[in-house]
């Protein structure tokens, strides 16, 4: 098994919270923080493993100093092992 870490925003809207992975092009979201980091994890391992299968190479992660981040927007690190 493999560790996989990459910086997703979160987003607090007004009846969710959205993810986004700025490397990848994946989203998920959740009702609270506690579903949406569970749900993050989820859709980045889906992600990365479809990749994996399909032969694509993963993207390197970007630096956490990179990302910009807009009103109401968090980072976070989801790490997953495959």
């Amino acid at each position: 098994m493999k560790t996989y870490i990459y910086p997703a925003v979160f987003h607090e809207g007004r009846n969710a919270i959205t993810v986004y992975f700025p490397d990848l092009a994946c989203i998920s979201q959740g009702k609270n923080y506690h579903q949406a980091f569970k749900r993050a994890r989820e859709v980045l391992s889906l992600h990365l493993s479809g990749m994996l299968e399909d032969g694509e190479k993963l993207p390197a992660p970007s630096s956490l100093k990179s990302i910009a981040l807009g009103e109401g927007e968090a980072l976070a690190l989801i790490e997953t092992k495959l």
